[in-house]
C-alpha cells in the first residue's frame, strides 16, 4: 500500500474521519475544504463515536463517494493506540468493499488529545491502516476474497504545508509496517519452512538489499568458537543450527560501542528429551518470535532509509531446532558454555538460555557493547505471572530499565519490570557438579531464567532482558494483530534505538 501526503482535496473512495464520542459536528466542521452534505446527513442521529462503532456514508452522486466514521470512544480514555485500533478497523470495513483509494484529513488529528504531539499520533494512524490490512495467507490456496482484497493507496490530506516532523513520522510508520509485517510472516510462518538456513537467507536478503554485514556460523564454527551450550541445544536436530549476526553501521560510525540486540530463534521448540505435551506443540514454530522481530526491525532500519538510525547496531539471532533423537542433549549433561562456566542440564525444555549465554558472552568478546538487549520468548512462568499481553522486563540497570519502561508505555507495548535476586543463584547451583543448572525449581522460573543469563553478562555492562512468551503470539486477535504473531518489541527496540541516536 502507497502511503502518501496530498495536498487539498483527495481522489480516494473513501474518506475516514476518526471522531470522539458526541463531538460529531466538531470534527465535521474542522474539515477543509468542508463537506457540505455530511453536517446534516440524518445518520448522524444514530452514530455516538463510541470506541470502535463505525458508520459508512454515501453522498450524493455530486460529492466524494464515502465518509467513514469512526468511533474513538470518549475524550478522558483517548490515546494513540485507540486511534491506530479505530483506523485498522475502518480500513478493514472499507477493504471488505473492495475500495482501493483511502484518504485521511490530517485536520482532525489536532483536534484529539495529545494533539501537541501531533506526529505521534500520525504516526499511530499510518500503522493502524498499514498493520490493519495484514493477514497470513501465504499457503492458502484461494481466490482473492473481499476478506483478503487489500487498497492500494492512503491518501494523508494536508491543509497546511506539511512540516518535517510529519514527513519523519510518516517515513517511521511505513518502515514499521515494513518490518512489523516481515516479523509476523516469519513468526507465523510453519517450521518445516521456517527454519535455521530459511532465517539465514532471509537475513542474507535484508543485507543485499540494504547494505547490512551479515556473518553467519554453521556448526563447524560454533563449534570451533566453543559455542557448546548453543550446539547442544541442536544435536537432535535434522536441520542445522546457524548462529546470524546482522550489522548496521552507517557511515562514520564504525568504531563507535554497538547497540547490541540478541532474539531466541528456536525454530521449532519440542522440548527435546523433555519432551513438550501434544496439545498446542504446533504453537512451538512461535518460539524463534525473538529473532524474527530482529529480522523485523533490520527491515524497519533499512526501509527507513539513509540517516533513518544513526546508530551501530548488531543483532545476535542463534537460529536452532530442539529435537529429540539419539544424538539429542539428555538431562544430567554437563556442558561447558563459551565464558567457561559450566552447565548441567536438568531440563532440555529450558533450551532459550542456553542459546543465548553464549551469544551474550560472544558479543562481550567481539565488541564493547554499548548496551545489551535480548528479546525471547523464554518462560512459560511469565506467562503466568503477567498474562499474554505483558513481557517482562529484567535489568542490571535501573535508568536502562526507566528507559526501556518509558519507550513502551509510548507506544503501547505492555512491559512490566520484574525483579532479579542475586541472592536466589543457590537455587541454580544446589546438588549440582557443574557451576550451574540450566533449570531450578517452578516457583519464579522466569526471574530464574533472567538470573541465568546475567550470570553471561559483565557487572558493568548494562543489560536489558525481555520475556515475550505471552505477547509475541495472540490466539484472538486484535484490529491491529490479528490472531497469531505480534512482532511484540519491535516498535520498543525501534524507539530505543532512535532515542540512542540522540544520546
Amino acid at each position: 500500500m502507497e502511503i502518501r501526503f496530498q495536498p487539498g482535496p483527495a481522489s480516494s473512495e473513501a474518506l475516514i474521519l476518526p471522531i470522539l464520542q458526541d463531538e460529531s459536528q466538531v470534527f465535521i466542521q474542522a474539515l477543509k475544504p468542508p463537506i457540505s452534505w455530511l453536517k446534516n446527513n440524518y445518520a448522524l442521529a444514530d452514530f455516538k463515536g463510541r470506541k470502535s462503532e463505525n458508520l459508512l456514508l454515501y453522498a450524493p452522486a455530486s460529492a466524494s463517494p464515502r465518509v467513514l466514521l469512526a468511533g474513538l470512544g470518549r475524550r478522558a480514555d483517548f490515546t494513540p493506540r485507540v486511534l491506530g485500533e479505530a483506523m485498522s478497523a475502518a480500513v478493514k470495513t472499507l477493504a471488505e468493499r473492495r475500495l482501493t483509494r483511502l484518504a485521511l484529513p490530517l485536520a482532525v488529528l489536532r483536534l484529539l488529545p495529545g494533539a501537541d504531539a501531533a506526529c505521534r499520533l500520525l504516526e499511530e494512524a499510518v500503522l493502524g491502516v498499514g498493520l490493519g490490512i495484514y493477514a497470513y495467507t501465504e499457503h492458502k490456496n484461494m481466490p482473492e476474497t473481499d476478506a483478503t482484497f487489500r487498497p492500494d493507496l492512503l491518501e494523508l490530506i494536508q491543509d497546511r504545508e506539511t512540516t518535517a516532523a510529519e514527513k519523519a513520522a510518516l517515513r517511521k510508520s511505513t518502515a514499521l509496517i515494513e518490518g512489523i509485517t516481515l516479523a509476523r510472516n516469519l513468526i507465523n510462518g510453519p517450521p518445516n519452512l521456517v527454519t535455521p538456513i530459511h532465517l539465514e537467507e532471509q537475513a542474507a536478503n535484508l543485507a543485499g538489499k540494504y547494505a547490512f554485514s551479515l556473518t553467519s556460523y554453521g556448526p563447524d564454527e560454533l563449534r570451533k568458537k566453543g559455542l557448546n551450550a548453543f550446539l547442544a541445544v541442536s544435536r537432535g536436530a535434522a536441520n542445522e543450527p546457524r548462529l546470524l549476526i546482522l550489522e548496521h553501521t552507517p557511515p562514520g560510525l564504525g568504531k563507535k560501542p554497538p547497540l547490541v540486540l540478541l532474539g531466541k530463534g528456536i525454530t521449532f521448540d519440542s522440548g527435546g528429551i523433555s519432551l513438550k505435551p501434544a496439545a498446542g506443540m504446533e504453537h512451538m514454530k512461535r518460539d524463534m518470535a525473538g529473532a524474527g522481530t530482529l529480522l523485523g526491525l533490520f527491515a524497519a532500519l533499512g526501509a527507513g532509509g539513509p540517516g533513518f538510525v544513526r546508530k551501530r547496531i548488531l543483532a545476535f539471532m542463534p537460529c536452532a531446532e530442539n529435537m529429540p533423537s539419539g544424538e539429542a542433549a539428555r538431562p544430567g549433561d554437563i556442558i561447558k558454555t563459551l565464558s567457561g562456566k559450566t552447565v548441567e542440564i536438568r531440563n532440555t525444555d529450558a533450551e532459550g538460555r542456553l542459546l543465548l549465554c553464549d551469544c551474550l558472552t560472544l558479543a562481550q568478546e567481539m565488541d564493547t557493547p554499548e548496551v545489551m538487549i535480548d528479546i525471547a520468548t523464554l518462560t512459560g512462568a511469565c506467562v503466568v505471572a503477567l498474562g499474554e499481553k505483558t513481557a517482562g522486563l529484567f535489568s542490571n540497570n535501573q535508568a536502562l530499565t526507566d528507559k526501556i519502561l518509558a519507550l513502551a508505555q509510548g507506544n503501547g507495548e505492555r512491559l512490566w519490570p520484574l525483579p532479579i535476586w542475586d541472592e536466589d543463584i543457590d537455587l541454580l547451583r544446589e546438588k549440582s557438579a557443574a557451576d550451574l543448572l540450566n533449570s531450578g525449581p517452578r516457583e519464579g522460573g522466569a526471574c530464574l531464567a533472567a538470573l541465568f543469563l546475567k550470570q553471561f553478562v559483565r557487572p558493568d555492562m548494562p543489560w536489558a532482558h525481555l520475556d515475550i512468551a505471552g505477547p509475541a503470539y495472540q490466539g484472538q486477535g486484535e484490529n491491529a494483530a490479528p490472531g497469531g504473531a505480534t512482532a511484540f518489541g519491535l516498535r520498543t527496540l525501534l524507539d530505543f534505538a532512535l532515542e540512542q541516536c540522540h544520546d
